[in-house]
């Protein structure tokens, strides 16, 4: 069975840069590893999110060349309670399709997925315990077993100098609150990339293929 490594966070937090460092890493020791992104998938949620945009609970706007958008799901009772149910339908669609392959290799490395989705909703719907429901537990039961997760911890001011694209992002600092509700609440180890680059991917590396859970 194929071991487990999966970092998450705020966009703009690191997820990606430090996955493809730990990718990098097992390239050197010729093991072979599969990057799963999985996020937020749309299929039986589209029309629901088309309703949204029609009534203005979604938001669109183009602040130099890059498109920002706003759910403000918590508007509406009835949205905030059906949305999460079609999402979780559709994650599950989604990864019975990709399921095999995370059979193929001797490293799975997940960029985003269950948690991921799961903030997204927590910050839509402002429902921050969320985690709780059996919506939140279903999300949670998705991510394999024994799978070692860290939380990459970002200041705001630095990952907005870091990722253009979250500069204007209004809901940035929700973001940033629900994965914290998230690494508290399911004791998630806490890695600060506050700090220069190879002592947070020297942390990270400790953790997975060294500390235990």
């Amino acid at each position: 069975m194929a071991i487990t490594y999966y970092i998450t966070g705020p966009d703009g937090s690191g997820k990606t840069t430090f996955l493809k460092a730990i990718e990098q890493y097992f390239s050197t020791k010729d093991v072979k590893t599969i990057n799963i992104w999985l996020r937020s998938p749309k299929i039986l949620s589209k029309p629901l999110m088309a309703y949204c945009r029609l009534v203005k609970l979604t938001k669109y706007i183009t602040i130099d060349g890059i498109k920002y958008g706003d759910h403000e799901f918590y508007r509406s009772k009835s949205v905030s309670w059906f949305f999460p149910w079609l999402q979780l339908v559709d994650f599950k669609i989604k990864l019975f399709f990709i399921i095999k392959k995370m059979t193929r290799a001797d490293i799975v490395l997940l960029d985003r997925f269950a948690l991921d989705t799961l903030a997204d909703l927590m910050v839509d719907t402002e429902r921050y315990d969320l985690y709780k429901t059996y919506i939140g537990k279903s999300f949670i039961k998705m991510i394999p077993p024994k799978t070692k997760i860290v939380v990459l911890s970002t200041a705001e001011i630095n990952i907005r100098k870091r990722k253009k694209d979250t500069l204007h992002d209004t809901q940035l600092e929700k973001k940033i609150k629900v994965y914290d509700i998230l690494s508290k609440n399911l004791n998630l180890k806490v890695v600060d990339n506050n700090r220069d680059y190879g002592s947070v991917k020297t942390d990270i590396l400790n953790y997975f293929l060294y500390e235990c859970n």
